[in-house]
């Protein structure tokens, strides 16, 4: 099975319920990627428009690969400061005005149309699958987000840092492993690691210039565009979710799925469950709070260790709405579904495989 060949396979229709006005402290508008970053596509047009990052804000990550379509609101602008606003493999479309900024998770989920390459059996015509968090949430090509985030949430400020800047993957191009090699084998010379540091390394840039103004790691991070900061612990969260409740399930029939992080097991029955976001209110009982406690003990963390004290859950299943499955020819299959927000189609796509 081969995902995002190229970036027509996945198409992405963000869909949220937004009411607009004749004028606002809010301009609204959509904003159509492609090979884009939702973090790097807000901070090149902030550079543009001339405006802080921190005046954007929209309702979830859209993934890089794709053509993805999603709704922003950026603070204090026009829509004449739309007007002539061109950036490669990016439409803008100005849509209205409100009082409110978009809210990270006010969407009501995103309609997907994807193309599967490389089957060797057609998909399967699930009506459910394991609501794991996708890869993306752990830095895509650089899976290392939520260990970073287990640092931050430690108190290893400098460790997670030197986690988000150094130590270069593989599967990121040259210019970027070249950079990340150079900041490691010369940490603590803030000046010169930004010198070397390529235009496009916007969030690296970002923590390099607080660095050089004081070196103080944990001011670095927050200097981060808020939605981008507050993903760095939700990482490791995030993967103690999959993991524990990975655990959990193989009571149950089902089978196992390698990700860059782990494994995922995907059921063959559906368990309608709440899974623990995991801090220091999550209520646990039972079998769950066997798993949970098994599996922070082996990470050397407590539920005391995290800072928010929510105690929110994620349904540990979902179901696929408006699913259709096209004819399989040649090893390629199309399929189209709605999730709501905060599912995976990655994840939802593998376990139909």
């Amino acid at each position: 099975m081969k995902l995002k060949s190229k970036p027509e396979d996945f198409v992405v229709n963000e869909k949220l319920s937004l009411k607009t006005k004749k004028e606002g402290d809010y301009a609204y508008f959509v904003l159509e990627k492609t090979n884009w970053t939702t973090t790097k596509a807000i901070s090149t047009l902030a550079k543009i428009m001339k405006v802080s990052e921190k005046r954007f804000s929209f309702a979830g990550q859209k993934d890089r690969v794709g053509v993805t379509k999603q709704y922003v609101s950026v603070h204090g602008l026009h829509e004449e400061d739309f007007f002539r606003l061109k950036v490669k493999d990016m439409k803008i479309k100005f849509y209205g005005y409100g009082d409110t900024p978009i809210a990270l998770g006010s969407a009501r989920g995103n309609h997907f149309k994807i193309v599967v390459r490389e089957l060797k059996n057609p998909l399967k015509s699930n009506a459910f699958f394991v609501n794991y968090y996708g890869e993306q949430r752990f830095g895509g090509y650089r899976p290392n987000l939520h260990w970073a985030g287990k640092e931050y949430i430690l108190g290893n400020y400098e460790k997670c840092v030197k986690l988000m800047l150094a130590y270069p993957y593989n599967r990121e191009n040259k210019d970027y492993r070249n950079a990340r090699k150079f900041f490691q084998e010369n940490w603590g010379k803030w000046k010169e690691c930004l010198k070397v540091c390529p235009k496009m390394m916007t969030i690296e840039s970002r923590i390099l210039r607080s660095l050089v103004n004081d070196g103080n790691f944990r001011k670095a991070l927050k200097s981060l565009p808020r939605q981008l900061f507050s993903m760095i612990p939700h990482a490791y969260q995030s993967y103690l979710w999959n993991e524990s409740l990975s655990r959990y399930l193989k009571k149950y029939e089902g089978k196992e799925f390698k990700y860059s992080c782990g494994k995922w097991y995907f059921v063959d029955s559906y368990v309608d469950l709440d899974w623990p976001i995991l801090d220091k209110a999550s209520k646990l009982e039972g079998e769950m709070k066997e798993v949970v406690e098994k599996l922070l003990e082996e990470e050397k963390v407590s539920l005391e260790d995290f800072d928010k004290a929510k105690g929110l859950v994620r349904k540990a299943m979902v179901k696929l709405d408006r699913f259709k499955l096209g004819q399989f020819s040649n090893g390629v299959q199309e399929v189209s579904f709605f999730l709501p927000a905060g599912a995976y189609a990655t994840v939802a796509v593998k376990s139909l495989s």
